[in-house]
């Protein structure tokens, strides 16, 4: 029987490994977007079309086509990159150990950091007004509101079991929480004080009304 099972095994194919071609149309779509991500960062939207895009990453313009539909379509693309980056950055910030109030300023300082190194972040969202207000950024947003407030519900019932933080509705206090510090984020909606020096009062002001009374 063993010697059967060896023959029957023994017909298996033999994986190959990826050859440069295989791997060739994704790497040549992540070389697009990031191309794309520098010149959205630079020029903004507006003064942004494929052909830029194409001239920046190395590529015909068919070839963007064969990934992407539309200028739109790229954009879309880079901004789901750049929001799992940041869900990336944000969860790691709230793995560690301590309390949900230590926990939730980790994700505080995490996202100051974030913001200083996105130059995408830094230009396109702060500039292209017409961008900022279109459907295709509200459905973006919308996408990420979502998963920050889930994620911060998370911690704030973390906060609530512990007794670190007062019983509240969790996912109501994390939309608050999300929200409130956006806000403070978009110039488009303040122009007096730049984030990292309002974001850490802004986050005292609201963590201490989560507090225990």
């Amino acid at each position: 029987m063993q010697g059967a099972q060896v023959g029957r095994s023994s017909k298996r194919p033999v994986p190959r490994p990826k050859t440069a071609a295989a791997e060739a149309p994704s790497a040549s779509r992540e070389r697009i977007l990031a191309a794309a991500e520098r010149r959205f960062a630079t020029f903004g939207y507006r003064r942004t079309g494929i052909a830029e895009i194409a001239r920046e990453a190395g590529v015909s313009a068919g070839t963007i086509y064969r990934y992407f539909e539309s200028k739109e379509d790229v954009f879309r693309a880079v901004v789901r990159e750049l929001h799992e980056a940041w869900l990336a950055r944000a969860r790691q910030a709230l793995a560690g150990p301590g309390t949900a109030v230590e926990r939730l300023g980790r994700l505080a300082q995490a996202s100051l950091e974030f913001n200083r190194e996105n130059s995408l972040i830094n230009s396109v969202f702060r500039r292209d007004e017409e961008i900022v207000f279109a459907p295709l950024i509200d459905e973006l947003h919308e996408q990420l509101v979502k998963q920050n407030v889930a994620m911060m519900a998370d911690v704030i019932r973390d906060g609530i079991r512990e007794g670190t933080l007062r019983d509240v509705d969790p996912e109501r206090a994390a939309f608050i929480l999300f929200v409130g510090g956006d806000a403070l984020n978009q110039v488009h909606n303040q122009r007096y004080y730049p984030y990292e020096t309002v974001l850490p009062l802004y986050a005292d002001i609201t963590m201490q009304g989560l507090l225990p009374r």
